[in-house]
């Protein structure tokens, strides 16, 4: 376990952008799923996963939508990193969602320095291609 705390955590990267694979799916239903169980969650999105967290995703009835899923993970307390860099090669960091929850829960931009923090704050880390 993390040294900082006897709780259990939890560390995602995945690749992924979002409606083009199930890897965003997954990885929230595992983030969901961990949280049950009284884990803490970091999840940080590389290459085209950056566009998972970008705004105003429409809902569409029988798609799950990613963009919510993500907003709803920060309100649990999800710390969620999403890479600076490709954000600005596909010129979407102006359209990132800007989220904060009151226990914690946060989208911000990050680096892979961030990633490498992930690592070795988690207790266990997953990675979904």
């Amino acid at each position: 376990m993390s040294e900082a705390s006897n709780q259990k955590s939890l560390g995602l990267l995945f690749f992924s952008g979002p409606y083009q694979s199930q890897a965003p799916e997954t990885a929230c239903k595992i983030a969901n799923a961990a949280l049950d169980k009284g884990y803490k969650v970091q999840i940080f999105l590389y290459m085209d996963a950056a566009n998972c967290v970008l705004e105003n995703q429409k809902e569409i009835h029988g798609i799950f939508n990613i963009g919510s899923a993500f907003e709803k993970l920060v309100e649990r307390g999800v710390l969620i990193r999403v890479c600076n860099l490709c954000l600005s090669v596909r010129g979407t960091a102006k359209q990132m969602m800007k989220r904060k929850s009151d226990i914690g829960g946060r989208i911000k931009r990050a680096g892979t320095p961030d990633l490498s923090k992930i690592i070795q704050e988690t207790d266990k880390f997953l990675v979904i291609y």
